[in-house]
């Protein structure tokens, strides 16, 4: 008998596998004991050589139960399935999800119903994936290159800095209706408002006069006209407030995408053993684009003078302690020292 990956197999006549039986395997989930963790799609791209390998080959011990039990023919799995990204790609989602169908914490057994269905789509999925490869049980055909759809540069530019101009705009006017509603709410808590200027106008709120009483009542209709005139001030003050981040953030996003080139050519460069004087110019174009975005997010004049400014500060601060703490020259004499007698005059007396 061999244990296979959430199933037992055994070997029949003239080697055949027959399944015997099914049954749990935590470490087909990466884990031991009672609560294994659920499986998660497989990211095959993500996995390095290892992983790949070990993962592939329990996909395929799995495949060889699959196959078997459901009598799924070589025009929906081929042998050469893990040649096929697409192909592999479904059958690791149909694994995964018959592991989870195992799994304890699975819940009632309708997921496994549901799992039976989505097979069913699979494999139907998988007839035609197969029919365009034009595989079959004994011939493998490489498939052909897809031809690449880049967009067009300048349809593409257009088509972000449009979406970009509405979504700020939506932005700034959600920012600046939000400032301006907060400010003429302020203005319109006049229960609260009150108690603080009659604090501050009468002698005695208790006793307070009518020319006190007018007062505070002119003061709450001062302060709700300035609200009310000051709107479009706080939402221009919003407006540029939103403004300057999205500035920033786009000046972030260019950083970040130009150190991404960057670092790809050279380690796309390291990687394939190329001759660095053949991409010397690749790289440099990847180097001055990346100096310049840096630069337009913080120049370093910039850094320098904040720099400097904060070391100023900090030895400004310094002082003060400094001077605060510094004892005064006749610091005797201000904690009042005695008079020392001397001792031939203190025996006279006596």
């Amino acid at each position: 008998d061999r244990a296979t990956n959430g199933f037992s197999a055994a070997a029949g006549p003239a080697g055949a596998v027959v399944v015997t039986a099914v049954s749990f395997d935590p470490a087909a989930f990466g884990g031991t004991g009672q609560a294994p963790p659920i499986p998660s799609v497989i990211c095959w791209d993500e996995l390095d050589a290892p992983g790949y390998t070990h993962t592939l080959g329990e996909l395929a011990r799995w495949l060889e139960w699959f196959r078997i039990t459901y009598r799924v023919p070589a025009t929906a799995v081929p042998p050469c399935w893990y040649q096929h990204p697409g192909i592999r790609e479904d059958l690791g989602h149909l694994w995964t999800g018959w592991l989870v169908t195992r799994h304890p914490d699975a819940g009632v057994g309708m997921i496994g119903l549901d799992w039976d269905g989505r097979r069913d789509q699979t494999i139907t999925r998988l007839r035609e994936s197969v029919a365009t490869t034009g595989c079959t049980g004994s011939r493998h055909q490489d498939e052909p290159d897809m031809p690449t759809h880049d967009p067009d540069d300048r349809a593409w530019a257009e088509h972000l800095a449009g979406q970009t101009n509405a979504r700020d705009r939506r932005s700034s006017y959600d920012a600046a209706i939000e400032v301006t509603t907060e400010a003429l709410q302020d203005a319109e808590l006049r229960h609260d408002l009150a108690p603080d200027l009659l604090a501050e106008i009468a002698q005695d709120p208790t006793t307070a006069t009518q020319l006190d009483r007018a007062a505070v009542a002119e003061q709450l209709r001062a302060l709700a006209e300035h609200a009310a005139h000051n709107t479009t001030g706080k939402a221009l003050a919003a407006v540029r407030a939103v403004t300057d981040q999205h500035q920033l953030a786009d000046q972030e996003t260019a950083v970040a995408m130009a150190r991404r080139v960057l670092v790809h050519t050279a380690a796309t460069t390291a990687a394939t053993g190329a001759d660095p004087t053949a991409t010397a110019a690749t790289t440099s174009e990847a180097v001055t684009r990346w100096l310049t975005a840096l630069e337009e997010l913080l120049p370093a004049a910039t850094a320098a003078d904040r720099a400097a400014a904060a070391a100023a500060a900090r030895t400004a601060a310094v002082d003060r302690r400094v001077t605060a703490m510094r004892r005064h020259p006749d610091i005797a004499g201000l904690l009042g020292a005695p008079d020392q007698t001397a001792p031939e005059q203190a025996g006279e007396g006596t």
